[in-house]
C-alpha cells in the first residue's frame, strides 16, 4: 500500500516539476493552437464576477468545503467548486479560462469555524499573477452563423423592395424589366458582396480560450511561482522515489524471511 501510494505521488511531483521546468511561455496574441504555457494576471468576468462563500470577497475561482465535528475528528459533509470561467491578461490579450477539470494550487486559503462547523475555502483572486498549461484555441463567433447562401438570398430581397435602384444598377438594356440574364448579373453581384462582408467580418480577432487538454495531458492553474513550485515538486519526487524504493526493500525483506 505505502509503495503504490508513494509510486503514484512521485509520478505526479515529477510530471509537475517537468511541466513547469520544460514548457517555453507563449504571449497570448502569437501562441499557437495546442498545449501552451501562459503567464498573466488574473480578472473576472465584468459581466458575470464569483464571490467566496466565507467572507463575500471578489474572486475568479473557489473551492469551498463545509466540515462536522463528528467521533472525535472533522468529517467532511459538503464541497462545492465554482465552475464559472474567467480572464488571463498579459502585455499582448487576454484568455478566457475554462477550470473545469485543472489542478489548482493556490496560497490563498481561508478557514472560518462555527461552533461544530468548519469552513474552508481555497480561493484565485483578481490581479493575482498566473502560471497556466492548457490547452490554447482561438475561436471566431462568426464563423457558426454566417451562411452564405441565406445572406445572399436575404440582399437580393433587398434590393427587390428598392426597385429604382435595382433597375438602375442591373436594368442593363433600359426596358424597365430584370431579364433572366441581367438577374443572373445581380445574383452574382449579389455574392460578390455577401463574399467580401464575409471576409472582413473573418478578419476580425476571434477570443482565445484555454481549457483541459483533450488528450489527457496535465491542466495546471496557480497562483504561486513557478520556479518555487518546480523546485518544492522535485523535493517531493525525491521523497516519494526514496519512499517507494525503501517500502519496495521492506517488502522484500520480508518476503525473505
Amino acid at each position: 500500500m505505502v509503495a503504490c501510494f508513494s509510486l503514484g505521488a512521485w509520478l505526479i511531483s515529477h510530471r509537475r516539476q517537468r511541466l513547469t521546468t520544460d514548457m517555453p511561455t507563449s504571449n497570448i496574441a502569437s501562441a499557437v493552437q495546442g498545449y501552451v504555457e501562459l503567464v498573466g494576471r488574473a480578472a473576472a468576468h465584468p459581466s458575470a464576477p464569483t464571490f467566496s462563500r466565507i467572507r463575500g470577497l471578489p474572486c475568479v475561482w473557489y473551492y469551498h468545503q463545509v466540515q462536522e465535528w463528528r467521533n472525535d475528528k472533522w468529517e467532511t459533509i459538503q464541497k462545492e467548486t465554482s465552475d464559472s470561467t474567467f480572464l488571463l491578461r498579459d502585455a499582448t490579450g487576454e484568455c478566457i479560462i475554462d477550470p473545469d477539470h485543472a489542478e489548482i494550487i493556490t496560497q490563498h486559503r481561508d478557514v472560518k469555524q462555527d461552533g461544530e462547523y468548519r469552513h474552508t475555502e481555497s480561493l484565485l483572486l483578481p490581479k493575482d499573477k498566473l502560471y497556466a498549461v492548457g490547452e490554447f484555441k482561438t475561436l471566431n463567433p462568426v464563423d457558426s452563423r454566417l451562411d452564405c447562401r441565406e445572406d445572399v438570398g436575404n440582399l437580393l430581397a433587398d434590393w427587390k423592395r428598392n426597385k429604382p435602384v435595382l433597375m438602375h444598377r442591373f436594368d442593363l438594356s433600359n426596358d424597365g424589366e430584370i431579364d433572366e440574364r441581367e438577374w443572373q448579373l445581380a445574383r452574382a453581384q449579389a455574392k460578390r458582396e455577401v463574399e467580401k462582408q464575409h471576409r472582413e467580418m473573418r478578419a476580425q480577432p476571434g477570443f482565445h480560450t484555454l481549457h483541459a487538454p483533450s488528450n489527457g495531458r496535465h491542466f495546471l492553474i496557480t497562483n504561486r511561482d513557478p520556479e518555487q513550485m518546480a523546485r518544492a515538486s522535485q523535493y517531493l519526487s525525491w521523497f516519494f522515489l526514496a519512499t517507494f524504493v525503501a517500502a519496495l526493500g521492506y517488502f522484500g525483506h520480508l518476503l525473505k524471511h
